[in-house]
């Protein structure tokens, strides 16, 4: 006969292991295999106080890091809301069913200020690179480029000529957001391997560039390269 889902009283106690609901084949168990965060801590203790109250584990949040990066999350504020609610991804990120998750904010500041201070994500990547080489995955003798053109956020009708844009005058009366970024540009961003005054430069982000490389109409983009 047919079934009914019983929902009239809830359970008092239950028994869950929070593994049990990861697919074997689920890809943060591969990743979990290859990813050793354990000289993490001892990396990042100059950057922390002696006293006060105890930190974010900085592993949980290099680890929801990388399922925003391995996932394509790209807002801290959907990685947080995505790792409370995948059962893969608490699990990943050694969080308990109960555990609470880092707040959007803190888990900003910890990025963009202390994880930069102590060259985490050089580190990581090092570290992976040195494990794909130990495992037979990478030999190092040569390497691939190809290139894709990815748009900019940037509008047309307010850019300016690029005769007209000065890199050290106009950044002045930038947010301190865009002030950072313009610092890690290196001067190849700036376009420094060419000689060529680009026809148009946008001031909220001058390492776009102009280009028309699709054969249709000109638009602001970056000109990103895979190895």
């Amino acid at each position: 006969m047919m079934g009914r889902l019983k929902s009239d009283q809830g359970q008092l106690f239950y028994e869950f292991r929070l593994g049990d609901a990861v697919p074997e084949d689920h890809l943060v168990r591969k990743i979990d295999t290859a990813l050793d965060l354990s000289w993490l801590r001892s990396e990042l203790a100059p950057h922390y106080s002696s006293m006060g109250r105890p930190s974010i584990d900085p592993e949980l949040m290099i680890r929801m890091l990388v399922v925003g990066y391995v996932f394509a999350i790209r807002s801290e504020r959907l990685i947080c809301r995505e790792v409370q609610v995948n059962l893969a991804y608490r699990w990943f990120c050694k969080l308990g069913i109960e555990d609470a998750i880092p707040d959007h904010s803190a888990f900003s500041r910890a990025r963009n200020e202390r994880f930069r201070e102590g060259d985490v994500f050089r580190r990581v990547f090092e570290r992976v690179v040195e494990a794909c080489i130990a495992a037979g995955l990478v030999g190092g003798e040569g390497f691939a480029v190809d290139a894709s053109l990815i748009a900019a956020d940037a509008n047309k009708q307010r850019s300016i000529a690029g005769q007209d844009w000065r890199r050290d005058r106009d950044p002045k009366r930038s947010s301190r957001a865009v002030k950072e970024y313009l610092a890690t540009l290196d001067d190849t961003a700036w376009g420094a391997t060419s000689d060529v005054v680009p026809k148009f430069v946008s001031p909220s982000d001058p390492a776009a560039q102009w280009t028309g490389a699709h054969k249709g109409p000109a638009f602001f983009a970056y000109s990103d390269n895979y190895h």
